[in-house]
């Protein structure tokens, strides 16, 4: 029998599809950029991130479509910026917690 599931599991479901799109190097550090400089075309960030464009359109299409990022036409230009400060806020955090390390090693734990 499977179980229906409640609207906390949703949440998580979501949560873990966001996660999963930030998971990748440039996509993250795209988000962080975005969060520190504020909104920039295509073009700027092929040129911050030394990527290939066709690459960075592609991570830019998938955080479009996880809803992490929007877009603004102006004129020919596509301008990416973040969807919301939440968005920031996580990838900040996760950012900032990974640089921390660890504080004890899990031998101690035990």
């Amino acid at each position: 029998m499977t179980k229906a599931l409640l609207p906390a599991d949703l949440a998580v479901e979501r949560a873990v599809d966001l996660l999963a799109v930030m998971a990748h190097p440039v996509r993250l550090a795209v988000l962080s950029w975005l969060h520190r400089r504020g909104p920039a075309s295509v073009g700027e960030l092929v040129e911050a991130f030394s990527v290939e464009q066709s690459a960075m359109s592609h991570h830019l299409r998938q955080l479009r479509e996880a809803r992490l990022v929007v877009t603004e036409r102006q004129g020919k230009r596509v301008i990416y910026q973040l969807q919301d400060d939440h968005v920031g806020c996580i990838v900040e955090d996760a950012i900032r917690h990974a640089a921390e390390g660890p504080s004890h090693s899990a031998e101690e734990e035990r």
